[in-house]
């Protein structure tokens, strides 16, 4: 976090009232999973196309799916934090980046090829081949018609049973960042402590401030753990879009 960033939460939690404590704990309190973590190899990328590890242009990485423990490439942030997204939906059951080659006719007659970004198993059995890029690249490569041309074309037919895109309004850092403590929490899920905090929501009345829920926890971050469990099975929801923070106003939907 960047001290201009950390000096404005710390201000923000001095005005709604939070008694702030420096010091430091005689233990480790990142989390005390009732399940004990398990550290695997991750199986290697089975893609088609590898993207380079390093771009002038592009925001690249790799990160490990929580469902198959596989290697999972991006090479831009819409990419990066679709697949982030992606991991949290229930619906999905399995994301493979840059699954497979398509080959198509383009409009001067030529057969051409492309790669979609995404192939979704999902877990009524249909699959969707999805295409992650900012808007401004989606409308000036021309994709979207790409995409239709490939449906017309009957090129996805036994491949995927349906076609869409996903763009930063989607995948928007707020959204990956909600993702991400979400599959955090998942991996550290404390029984106990989801049991406490379950307990602290059927005496709720009304909006709460994420903040009021951690009061009289020892260490906050096994309740601050259970809380994002909650969230993740939509019994806690904010009460606006965006990223959930202490202060964040949210509502109990038990």
């Amino acid at each position: 976090m960047r001290p201009q960033h950390l000096t404005n939460d710390y201000l923000i939690r001095l005005r709604y009232g939070e008694t702030l404590s420096f010091a430091i704990p005689s233990s480790p309190t990142y989390g005390i999973p009732t399940k004990p973590l398990d550290y695997r190899v991750p199986l290697p990328f089975e893609g088609k196309r590898e993207p380079s590890i390093k771009s002038p242009f592009n925001y690249r990485g790799t990160m490990v799916g929580i469902n198959d423990n596989r290697i999972m490439p991006f090479e831009s942030k819409v990419e990066r934090n679709a697949e982030i997204i992606f991991q949290t939906d229930p619906r999905i059951a399995r994301i493979k980046p840059q699954p497979l080659v398509i080959k198509y006719t383009a409009a001067d007659g030529k057969e051409k090829k492309h790669i979609v970004d995404f192939l979704l198993h999902k877990v009524d059995g249909s699959r969707a081949l999805v295409a992650a890029k900012p808007t401004l690249l989606l409308v000036r490569t021309g994709l979207v018609d790409l995409l239709l041309r490939l449906w017309d074309q009957g090129r996805l037919t036994g491949i995927a049973d349906s076609l869409s895109f996903v763009t930063e309004k989607y995948a928007s850092d707020e959204a990956a960042y909600n993702a991400s403590e979400i599959i955090k929490a998942r991996r550290l899920r404390n029984e106990a402590e989801y049991d406490i905090a379950l307990n602290i929501l059927k005496n709720v009345r009304g909006p709460v401030r994420f903040c009021a829920l951690l009061a009289g926890a020892e260490p906050p971050a096994h309740r601050r753990t259970a809380l994002w469990n909650l969230i993740d099975e939509k019994r806690l929801r904010p009460v606006k879009a965006g990223r959930i923070e202490d202060h964040s106003l949210m509502t109990v939907t038990l």
